[in-house]
């Protein structure tokens, strides 16, 4: 037992004593241009040694170096390849006596990494890599020298290498991409990787600053990192990375990512926040947090990423969203196939505050990413979601008055349509956006609320290809009917140009004009058929540069504004002198149909055959409304084309007027009524001149030869004239 003591003892201090001597006879500084001219003939760059290189023994045989860089060629932004202004790493004395190579930790303290490729397409690494590779080749393509004898046992025993771990402090790099005018910056790296050896967890932490071009990010995390025979089939689990990001337009403050176990082919639950993002600069604030979790998968090839059991919670508030506060809820599954660019949604609800959709969809990413979806809905009430929005205002009914006359109608008209037109908006939409993507999706939905109106049973199905916007097709029920359209909008010219062809049926008109025109002049049910087209969507090129046309045709409805058989009795009272009796009644004229035509061209919506039919009466009339100033000039011509009573008032056929004249003037939210006073006289004495021939007529067939006597032509002179009183 001594002597196996006495043994060790003598191993101890012969080996102390060795390393003793090789300290103290051998400088590894005398070394430095051996290795500079190594490294010069392998990669062709000069190697820099400025500081000390000193050992390092027991329990581990190593080396220390300090201020060592591997330099750049000439004409590069920055001298240095790599750097380091302290490096340790060793050598485990024991082990080697069994074949197991132990490397200590490695340590590099101010390291810094520097790739450049310039802009004409050459890098720092171009000549390293190359010179690389080809000493690797010439060194494979040797044949090897047999062994002058047989191998010992021992000597055919494989190594078995572990290392400590890496450790990087104060480390930074920049990676400068000249072609693309692109850079990414470490200012500060601090990695620390504990002993790296096959099939056991290791523990890692990182903490990272920099930034990538102008996007900023301060990171920091730590997980543990199962290395495998197979660099792929190494594992992740406990994964904790957190930090921020910051960008012109954009600020995360705190961000998140959770992960429990990460391994390629297998799913992994991860946890996902995000808190405090904002719009800075031109952009209006935005701040609000997200969260959730998902279940991920990537594939073993890197060609397919699946996400599961997706819920995203998010909170927001800002001036560019349509609401100051929103509530947004996202869940479903997604696959990317990465090979393809294609990520396909299925099974998705989101949710915008109360608004609720759920559908699929699908991206295929590309030069111009196209888009696909299939979305429902119960209920969209878009006047609540968007609060930001001016509120509709109901117009309510009002009895116009006539005005005396046409001066002063006009001078109303002029004055509603001078403040009008001046709040018309000049400005066209930018719709650029159009061009970038491609869209083919459909939209359905129980009900919608739309300034004011409320849509049922909606279907939109709209295409998006290279800027031209197709809506394929659009329905829904409102106001008692059926509206259906389709259309086209061409966002490849500027201004934008236009086709819309729309149809509503059975339709209860005067709750449309309601909300719409915030007008009362019509109610009735009907039909209206609109087909236009034009160049511009700014508010002054919508009326300006639009042209197309317009029916109408209602039935079992009302004239507002304007009581017809009232106007008659005016009429009478004009022509007789004798004022009328002065009736209170409403200001409506029934029809039990109604139908015009309307061509738009210049700004003008003209109409020659404006035919409305009401009891007693029959209208036709014909005229303009300017769409820009929103002024009317209409005339209707009224006859009367039975004995009754009508619509109030005295028998018709008590009044000797067969066609009345009334001008419809003024503003779109005022319109005017008057009789047109020269028209009615004209008239009149037209009608006045025929009968008095008629009578003449009659009373020479009656009195023969005496109707030439001076007293009886008095006495008809006399009846004629009250005739016309």
């Amino acid at each position: 037992m001594k002597k196996i003591i006495y043994i060790v003892l003598g191993v101890a201090v012969a080996a102390v004593v060795a390393i003793a001597a090789l300290v103290s006879l051998i400088d590894p500084n005398q070394f430095k241009p051996q290795l500079a001219e190594q490294v010069r003939n392998s990669t062709g760059r000069e190697l820099v040694i400025t500081g000390e290189i000193d050992w390092r023994f027991w329990p581990s045989l190593g080396l220390s170096l300090e201020q060592v860089a591997l330099c750049n060629p000439a004409g590069f932004a920055e001298p240095d390849l790599v750097r380091f202004e302290q490096g340790e790493a060793s050598v485990a004395l024991l082990p080697l006596l069994s074949h197991r190579l132990e490397i200590g930790k490695v340590t590099l303290s101010g390291a810094h990494l520097f790739i450049q490729t310039k802009a004409d397409g050459s890098s720092n690494l171009s000549g390293l890599i190359k010179d690389a590779a080809a000493s690797t080749a010439t060194a494979t393509s040797e044949p090897a020298q047999p062994a002058a004898e047989p191998a010992a046992a021992s000597e055919s025993q494989p190594w078995q290498i572990s290392l400590q771990g890496v450790a990087l402090s104060q480390a930074s790099a920049l990676v400068q991409d000249d072609r693309r005018g692109t850079s990414l910056r470490l200012a500060r790296l601090d990695l620390d990787i504990g002993q790296l050896i096959t099939g056991q967890w290791v523990p890692v932490t990182l903490a990272a600053k920099g930034s990538a071009d102008k996007l900023a990010f301060d990171v920091k995390g730590q997980t543990q990192i199962k290395l495998a025979q197979e660099v792929m089939a190494s594992e992740l689990k406990d994964l904790d990375l957190g930090g921020s990001l910051s960008a012109p337009a954009l600020r995360l403050d705190n961000f998140s990512i959770k992960g429990d176990r990460l391994a390629l082919g297998e799913w992994s639950n991860l946890t996902l926040a995000l808190k405090g993002a904002k719009g800075e600069g031109t952009q209006s604030a935005l701040a609000g947090s997200l969260e959730g979790t998902l279940k991920g998968r990537l594939d073993k090839e890197l060609k397919l990423v699946e996400l599961s059991d997706v819920v995203l919670t998010a909170a927001l508030e800002g001036d560019v969203l349509p609401r100051p506060q929103m509530k947004l809820k996202l869940a479903g599954f997604a696959r990317a196939e990465l090979d393809k660019q294609l990520i396909t949604l299925s099974k998705l609800v989101m949710s915008a505050d109360e608004a609720l959709l759920s559908g699929d969809g699908a991206v295929q990413l590309g030069a111009t990413p196209a888009i696909t979806f299939d979305l429902h809905g119960e209920k969209l009430d878009l006047d609540s979601w968007l609060a930001k929005s001016a509120p509709t205002t109901t117009a309510q009914p009002k009895e116009s008055k006539p005005v005396a006359g046409a001066s002063n109608a006009a001078a109303s008209g002029n004055k509603a349509a001078t403040g009008n037109s001046a709040a018309l908006s000049t400005v066209e939409p930018d719709l650029s956006a159009l061009k970038g993507l491609d869209l083919d999706g459909r939209l359905q939905l129980g009900s919608l609320r739309l300034k004011g109106l409320d849509l049922g049973a909606v279907d939109l199905q709209v295409a998006l290809a290279k800027g031209l916007l197709t809506l394929k097709q659009f329905n829904a029920t409102v106001a008692g009917g059926q509206v259906t359209a389709n259309g086209v909008l061409d966002a490849r010219q500027q201004p934008v140009s236009y086709k819309v062809h729309k149809q509503v049926a059975g339709v209860n008109i005067r709750p449309l004009l309601q909300t719409l025109a915030h007008s009362d002049l019509l109610e009735g049910k009907g039909d209206l058929d609109v087909q236009v087209q034009g160049r511009g969507l700014s508010a002054l090129a919508l009326r300006n540069q639009m042209q197309g046309k317009v029916t109408l045709k209602l039935s079992d409805g009302a004239l507002h504004g304007i009581n017809l058989p009232e106007m008659i009795r005016e009429a009478r009272a004009t022509l007789t002198g004798k004022g009328g009796e002065q009736v209170k009644e409403a200001r409506k004229t029934d029809f039990s149909a109604l139908t015009a035509s309307f061509q738009i061209a210049d700004g003008i919506a003209r109409s020659k055959d404006i035919q409305l039919f009401a009891p007693a009466l029959r209208v036709k009339g014909e005229g303009q409304t300017a769409l820009v100033p929103q002024t009317l000039d209409f005339l209707f011509l009224t006859s009367i084309v039975e004995t009754s009573k009508g619509q109030g008032g005295k028998d018709l056929d008590e009044l000797p007027v067969a066609t009345i004249p009334v001008r419809i003037g003024g503003h779109w939210q005022e319109p005017s009524y008057q009789l047109d006073v020269k028209a009615l006289l004209s008239n009149n004495k037209l009608l006045e001149e025929k009968a008095r021939k008629e009578a003449e007529r009659g009373l020479k067939k009656l009195l023969g030869d005496k109707a030439d006597n001076d007293a009886v032509k008095g006495v008809a002179d006399q009846l004629l004239k009250g005739l016309f009183k």
